[in-house]
């Protein structure tokens, strides 16, 4: 028996929520819809699904399936002006963000995230973006460029859950300012 906890870090070792099997058993059900599986089929693939521990466990029942759908994707552009998007709002998969000589506020507490992962690729100058995730939301900005430029992390303190939606932060900070909250 292997133990699923020794390299927590590893993407296909994390824990499946059931917020994600319920996800993955919607993809096949609909793929009974498809005529893609048989009835037969959709029981033993559930089963499969429902004693699955890990997502890379979970992923493997939905591996010979086509992807319920491409990522979707949102660009802002800002230029000297304030924006703030908060409450319900659909989170894409990726958000673009643009800014110069902006105030660019992004509230994630209250949305709607269908994902596992959401990438904002940032690229802001002379700007300051704050960004509000969700509480136990692990939240990376390793590959964030960043020149004459300042990060600061609040959100750090709150202790992550491996079923939260991860936030990973690329792009380019140049005399601009990157807040989480």
């Amino acid at each position: 028996m292997t133990d699923d906890t020794k390299h927590p870090h590893l993407p296909e070792r994390v824990r499946i929520s059931d917020a994600e099997r319920e996800r993955l058993a919607g993809r096949l059900q609909a793929a009974v819809g498809d005529g893609r599986i048989s009835f037969a089929e959709l029981d033993q693939r559930l089963s499969l699904l429902y004693s699955a521990r890990t997502r890379e466990q979970a992923q493997a029942v939905t591996a010979d399936l086509p992807s319920a759908e491409a990522p979707r994707a949102l660009h802002l552009r800002r230029v000297k002006t304030f924006s703030r998007i908060a409450g319900p709002w659909d989170v894409p998969a990726v958000l673009s963000v643009d800014g110069y000589d902006a105030v660019i506020r992004l509230d994630f507490r209250h949305t709607s995230i269908e994902h596992t992962e959401v990438r904002i690729e940032l690229w802001a100058h002379k700007s300051v973006v704050r960004l509000w995730l969700p509480a136990g939301s692990p939240v990376s900005a390793h590959e964030l460029v960043t020149h004459k430029a300042w990060v600061r992390n609040r959100h750090a303190g709150q202790p992550g859950s491996p079923d939260g939606v991860r936030f990973t932060i690329t792009g380019e900070l140049s005399k601009a300012m990157l807040s989480l909250h």
